[in-house]
């Protein structure tokens, strides 16, 4: 059994979980690594609790390499004591401008195919990302 929490952080400097998952069982965290990667590294770290985190971003030409601006933000937030991850925890990066995502973080098994196929949907035909992307252009 898997329960979900939802909260939003609006603090630049800071995040906190946009999903909270809770399991009754324990499941086994690997190393943070992107969504892309295919060879987890699990160290022995268990959990059952794990947090989503959503980022959303306007990239412009220059600087839309949403894998590498995900990873560095999740570092980031790691290396800081003022906003460390109490939990397990992955990433979710995704750039408005150029409708590209990227994940990066501690994974579970089945989570990153998962991740993959919702974030295909979300990316494809999202009504609510749509009209956030429209605002911001005309902003």
């Amino acid at each position: 059994m898997v329960e979900a929490d939802q909260c939003r952080s609006y603090q630049m400097n800071s995040s906190c979980a946009d999903i909270l998952l809770f399991s009754a069982y324990k499941w086994n965290i690997s190393r943070p690594s992107l969504v892309t990667d295919s060879k987890d590294v699990l160290d022995g770290t268990t959990s059952n609790k794990y947090w989503i985190d959503v980022q959303l971003r306007w990239g412009d030409f220059d600087t839309h390499d949403i894998e590498r601006y995900t990873r560095a933000k999740f570092l980031d937030y790691v290396s800081d004591s003022m906003s460390i991850y109490p939990l397990p925890t992955v990433m979710i990066g995704m750039d408005l401008a150029y409708n590209l995502w990227s994940a990066y973080g501690n994974w579970f098994s089945g989570m990153k195919p998962l991740i993959q196929q919702a974030m295909a949907k979300i990316m494809k035909a999202n009504p609510a990302c749509h009209v956030l992307r429209e605002h911001i252009r005309k902003g």
